[in-house]
């Protein structure tokens, strides 16, 4: 079913916003609903509110804005993304709450060593911040990197899950998994 939900921060107002094969996008909080309605139209075209689509969805990102260990599994749909960006999106999603990776070592999990580059570029396109964490990628020195959000957003995500990189004043949890 297509449409979206909502769900409430401290920070405002967010949203999940799904097609017909699934999650197809999550809207970081804004402060009014106005906002976040137009940030929806611009980025999914007309969506209609929908108080019941993936009500455990937001109930979950409600309490991760909170605080609380989340996992996300959820179908998600991502779009015209290249089959690169989907492996890079699969591989962010088993990056562990409170920990991060380097692009480096992301591009070197996704089995091309030399393409950091093309890694960050991937995941300024990411559509479903959180649910496929991109705030969790950090750059080889520990120092936050950007995000083709707002860069606030980056560090209230890191912060949340108890993560400093030497930027936020602390350092970094760097995650050394395997896939």
């Amino acid at each position: 079913m297509r449409g979206f939900n909502t769900f409430e921060t401290r920070w405002g107002v967010g949203a999940a916003v799904f097609s017909e094969k699934g999650l197809a996008g999550i809207v970081l909080p804004h402060e009014s609903k106005l906002e976040l309605e137009q940030e929806i139209a611009r980025r999914f075209g007309k969506q209609t509110y929908n108080k019941n689509l993936g009500k455990p969805l937001c109930s979950s990102l409600a309490r991760y804005f909170l605080g609380d260990v989340v996992r996300f599994n959820i179908q998600v749909d991502y779009g015209n993304a290249t089959d690169f960006e989907i492996l890079i999106y699969s591989n962010l999603r088993a990056i562990p709450y409170g920990e991060t990776l380097s692009y480096k070592k992301l591009a070197e999990l996704s089995g091309r060593p030399r393409a950091a580059r093309a890694v960050g570029n991937a995941l300024a396109k990411n559509p479903l911040p959180i649910v496929v964490p991109c705030h969790r990628v950090i750059r080889s020195d520990g120092s936050i990197g950007g995000w083709s959000g707002k860069r606030e957003w980056k560090e209230k995500l890191l912060k949340i899950e108890g993560v400093a990189p030497t930027a936020l004043g602390g350092r970094p949890s760097v995650v050394n998994f395997q896939r």
